[in-house]
């Protein structure tokens, strides 16, 4: 009888912390505020660190793969971003209550695949946000510019749309063109340095 227990006091703790496979993590909405990087990497998060990715990306590709079969899947995102080196502010923006406020910031997300659409859903100043996509999209190739600190790249897309270029969303970004803007979200970036 104690060893019945203490099984199902061992399921309860592990469903009620969150912790292991994304069927099994927490609910975005009851992650605490204080919930870090190093939680989101012990949670197992596909986890970026200022754009690129540091944990995770085997499990991503498990994802894709899994996905472009029609298969449901889903996955947790944590992407943090760090404060700028702060020798590059005058002392008193460093002493700003804005400036702290902002960096470093941890964005949690979940990229769910129902086998039909993609849904990728975050709270942001405790309002929920849902998107809904009709395709993952992965480009590669070499870096945009031989300025770059990266060699090649490796991107993942969420796009309504099976023909979309990666240049062609580039171009979207930073055309005054109203119709030029292309709806897409980045998920998983791999920056490859040499």
């Amino acid at each position: 009888m104690k060893k019945h227990i203490a099984i199902i006091l061992s399921v309860l703790f592990l469903s009620i912390t969150g912790c292991g496979q994304s069927g099994s993590l927490m609910p975005l909405e009851e992650l605490p505020e204080d919930y870090s990087l190093e939680q989101a990497k012990k949670d197992g998060c596909i986890t970026h660190e200022d754009g690129d990715i540091i944990q995770g990306m085997e499990r991503f590709q498990q994802f894709y793969d899994a996905t472009q079969s029609g298969k449901a899947d889903k996955v947790r995102l944590a992407y943090y971003y760090s404060p700028d080196n702060p020798s590059g502010y005058a002392p008193e923006a460093c002493e700003a209550e804005a400036l702290k406020a902002d960096d470093p910031s941890l964005y949690i997300l979940d990229l769910s695949f129902d086998g039909e659409q993609y849904t990728i859903r975050w709270y942001s100043d405790g309002e929920e946000i849902i998107r809904n996509y009709s395709c993952l999209m992965k480009y590669e190739g070499p870096a945009e510019s031989p300025d770059a600190a990266y060699q090649s790249y490796t991107r993942y897309v969420l796009t309504n749309d099976d023909a979309v270029t990666w240049q062609e969303l580039a171009w979207g970004m930073v055309s005054s063109q109203l119709g030029d803007y292309i709806d897409y979200m980045s998920v998983c970036t791999d920056f490859v340095y040499e």
